[in-house]
């Protein structure tokens, strides 16, 4: 879950020679990062049933099988089956659909030169960490899965080998070196990546060189590889990699890796929080859909007892460095400035060229902004400094290139420090701090002289410059909760500007909650270095120090992605307990455990939660309690003609804080826990008052719990003051779902009859269109005879019985195309409704989703000639099955087969 990156290739180590630094950005989020793999389905078996593999039903391919005490069945291929069908098999007791998850995609790649040396750049000091490797505290004897692109074993950082004695001490390839899952998997037990994303996760976690270190660098790391040379992986490679890196007996499993869904009772979320129960820790990243707004979750982070991981922006932003001489009549002083190039590095070969502003006014924000007054001195040879802000940087780029200016640095303004976005290409430019750029014009405008060196690209590595937006949520990080109101994320690290390990020997510096998730498992692993792990403390240990992390947490600011002030804390949903802090979990003697303080809905109101208090200290420990309101916010745009879509959820840049406090009793009289002692804090909270149900107003904060030693440790909770099944109901957005056919895209209301020709000139099939407000645990497309009414609906329907014919087919390449091409692909790759666990649909991604019926019924057959009833339907939320109430059904018209 990567979004934006430097990559540094083949940066060196002490007295090595300098390399390159790459700069890449990468999608927020693919629009399809969650697919249905066609005819592909995970079955779990009954207690000791040895189902399918003892016998194997007709049409029915054991793909992969799962023995294992955490997860017992099988990944099949099954032609003509659906899920209900399978659920019927002897021995089965579950049965997913299962689905494809990619890694985002790259949008460009730049390069410039580094030596990577980060003398001064480190995200450790607002962890924690600096402490804890201070008092010599760094991992040893933790074991860390990564389970990811695989990892660079011989990366000198990364102790330059692979197996007993090394960082990494091994692992598994599920998949090959090769293009699966468009070829075959070549699996082996060599773990190299392919890709970097996992060495970057890995260096985070125990990367470690003579300038720069990970979180635990101490402790081993085993790679289990699920990504080839291809951006994409499914869940039965995640839960093989999950089950492996469990029988291998590790301590912390993490991966940075989901797709879009907000429901916990996925097969590979399910796996997840069931190898937790077992005392393994397990962090898995949030997601990077921030720009979606909240109740965008992820899929393996949704399960219930992992750790799911929100980012924090870094403090410190790393760029490329340069040697400025200050000059002036009795004095000359040379330091060490930090420069963000847009595309390329400033040439090594720039020595001595002055730095000229454009104005000593420091104030002008349209410097450059017009064309330059003709008596404007010649710009070669130097290097232009000029202020940002007003127009593009293109703009005053090419102002300034008219007068000769090859290479121009733009100082900041108020803005938060980013890398500087141009199509012109007649110069390179790059941007330095403000307090940079007003520091060069005083000495300028007293009679002095700036000269810039870039040759010291090649000698000072990468600067840290201070970052604005510091100590803030990333914008990119997804919010939650999920869709049944669970609370997640669970707690946040800095994955905003994260410098570590890339391919090649290089560095790289990666944005994403890829990187806040490997960080919060070094935190683990520096517990069990210390502490020791499950081996020690038991199957319970995990979901313990998992609690601890998570009441580590310290409350970050309400952020729009600007230094604004709004006078709010972050919400639970978008970045759960706060920022971690790794020397409270360490050190603290007080420990926390709870049941997640999840309110619910007003509907499903539950206002009494407990949290156990145990005091593993040698004095007595007398507690305070308060209650810490984070910012509200309207998760619905109520309808207004106005609004493009509405009703719908906001997204991000459409989401304002609110005031939204419930009333809450704490525990009354004195609270004290004796030594080796644990009591029960109850806290009874009421809903919050004065709120607009129909907006979906969600309210979340902290219960703070302060000890007479000055441990301070906090509960998140978090609710909806709404009745959500009433204000989601119905859960199609307003016009949707419509149909179409034939190459004009005609609507189903004037033409509902097909032939399902397929040819590029028919097109003759029905594509529905579908827009969800909320997320739902079921999109069922039955086919019944003529005349179905909505009374005969039982479920789960029979065929033959009240009229059902059977479900639909869908297309599995419906969402990725705009028309079918028979010449090119595969008409037979289909999934059967019904379809599980579909995410809503954004406005930034995700926009709809496409259902394409080529006239096949799930049992495989094409369907015969004739007049049919349509049943499309989206449980609702909190709906039941069985009951037509439960479910929001379009009124189609009878189609007609020809």
């Amino acid at each position: 879950m990567v979004l934006l990156r430097y990559i540094l290739h083949a940066l060196p180590f002490a007295g090595s020679a300098s390399a390159a630094l790459y700069r890449r950005q990468d999608d927020a989020a693919s629009t399809n990062s969650t697919a249905v793999v066609p005819k592909r389905f995970i079955i779990e078996y009954h207690g000791d049933a040895t189902g399918l593999r003892a016998a194997p039903e007709p049409g029915i391919k054991v793909v992969q099988t799962f023995d294992s005490d955490i997860f017992s069945g099988a990944s099949v291929e099954a032609d003509g089956y659906t899920v209900d069908d399978l659920t019927k098999l002897a021995g089965v007791a579950k049965v997913w659909p299962m689905k494809s998850i990619a890694l985002a995609p790259p949008i460009d790649l730049q390069t410039f030169a580094d030596d990577a040396t980060a003398a001064n750049y480190t995200v450790h000091n607002s962890t924690g960490v600096d402490k804890l490797h201070a008092a010599g505290v760094y991992g040893e004897g933790a074991v860390v899965a990564v389970v990811d692109t695989g990892i660079a074993y011989n990366h000198p950082a990364l102790g330059g080998g692979i197996g007993e004695g090394f960082k990494v001490s091994g692992g598994y390839d599920f998949v090959g070196d090769g293009n699966w899952p468009l070829g075959e998997k070549t699996p082996d037990d060599d773990p190299n990546d392919n890709m970097g994303h996992g060495t970057h996760v890995s260096g985070i976690i125990a990367g470690q060189t003579d300038y720069w270190v990970g979180v635990a660098p101490k402790a081993t790391l085993r790679g289990y590889k699920v990504f080839s040379t291809v951006d994409s992986t499914d869940e039965d490679t995640l839960i093989q990699s999950f089950l492996a890196a469990y029988a291998d007996d590790v301590d912390i499993i993490t991966a940075s890796i989901g797709g879009a869904s907000g429901f916990e009772d996925g097969a590979w979320a399910e796996v997840a929080s069931r190898i937790v129960n077992q005392g393994v820790v397990v962090t898995i990243a949030a997601g990077n859909s921030g720009a979606a707004g909240p109740f965008f979750a992820s899929s393996g982070s949704s399960g219930k007892d992992v750790i799911a991981v929100a980012s924090v922006d870094a403090e410190s932003f790393p760029a490329q460095p340069f040697s400025a001489t200050f000059r002036t009549n009795s004095s000359s002083n040379t330091t060490t400035l930090g420069y963000i190039p847009s595309t390329y590095n400033f040439p090594a070969t720039i020595t001595d060229w002055p730095i000229v502003p454009l104005t000593f006014n420091t104030s002008e924000p349209a410097d450059a902004c017009d064309p330059l007054p003709a008596d404007t001195r010649n710009l070669t040879g130097v290097i232009p400094l000029v202020r940002r802000g007003t127009c593009t940087f293109a703009t005053k780029q090419a102002n300034l290139q008219e007068f000769g200016a090859q290479y121009i640095l733009f100082y900041n303004n108020d803005s938060p420090l980013v890398s500087l976005a141009t199509d012109e290409t007649g110069s390179l430019i790059a941007l330095i701090t403000a307090d940079a750029g007003a520091a060069i014009i005083d000495t300028v405008k007293a009679g002095g002289e700036v000269l810039a060196d870039f040759s010291a690209n090649t000698a000072s590595g990468v600067v840290g410059l201070p970052n604005a937006l510091g100590g803030r949520p990333s914008t990119f990080t997804s919010w939650g909760g999920l869709y049944d109101l669970s609370l997640k994320p669970d707690v946040a690290a800095p994955g905003g500007n994260i410098f570590s390990t890339y391919l090649d020997d290089g560095f790289a510096v990666q944005s994403g909650t890829s990187m806040a998730t490997p960080y919060v498992a070094g935190i683990a692993a520096l517990y069990i270095g210390a502490f020791g792990g499950r081996k020690v403390h038991g199957t319970g240990f995990a979901k313990a120090l998992q609690a601890q992390i998570i009441a580590s947490g310290g409350a970050l600011p309400w952020s729009d992605g600007t230094t604004k002030d709004y006078g709010f804390t972050a919400p639970v949903p978008q970045v759960g307990n706060g920022l971690v802090n790794a020397f409270k979990v360490l050190n603290y003697s007080t420990e926390l455990a709870w049941e997640k303080l999840e309110l619910n809905d007003t509907a499903n109101f539950k206002g009494s939660h407990t949290v156990q208090i145990a005091n593993s200290g040698d004095v007595p420990l007398t507690y305070n309690f308060a209650v810490q309101d984070a910012a509200g916010f309207e998760a619905l745009e109520v309808w207004d003609a106005a609004v493009y879509f509405s009703p719908r959820l906001k997204k991000f840049t459409e989401l304002t804080p609110i005031k939204a406090v419930p009333d809450v009793a704490l525990p009354a009289g004195e609270f004290t826990v004796a030594p080796g002692e644990t009591k029960d804090a109850t806290f009874t909270f009421s809903l919050p008052e004065g709120l607009n149900a129909t907006a979906l107003p969600a309210y979340s904060g902290k219960i703070v719990i302060t000890a007479s030693n000055g441990e301070q440790l906090s509960v998140p909770y978090f609710g909806l003051a709404s009745d959500l099944k009433e204000e989601m109901t119905p859960i199609f957005e307003n016009t949707y779902p419509f149909s179409t056919s034939g190459v004009s895209a005609e609507n189903i209301r004037t033409k509902s009859s097909y032939t399902f020709n397929l040819s590029t000139s028919a097109q003759d099939f029905p594509k529905v269109y579908v827009k969800l407000k909320w997320g739902t645990e079921e999109i069922r497309w039955d086919i019944y005879e003529p005349g179905f009414d909505e009374s005969q609906w039982v479920y789960p329907p029979v065929v033959g019985e009240n009229g059902y014919v059977g479900p639909a087919t869908g297309w599995s390449g419906a969402d990725s195309y705009t028309y079918f091409n028979p010449a090119t692909q595969n008409a037979s790759d289909t999934f059967t409704f019904p379809v599980s666990d579909v995410y809503r649909n954004a406005q930034t991604q995700a926009s709809y989703h496409t259902f394409w019926w080529f006239g096949a019924l799930g049992n495989g057959s094409q369907i015969a000639p004739g007049n049919y009833s349509i049943r499309f339907a989206a449980l609702v939320p909190f709906g039941e099955r069985e009951e037509s109430e439960g479910w929001d059904v379009w009124q189609a018209p009878e189609i007609q087969v020809l």
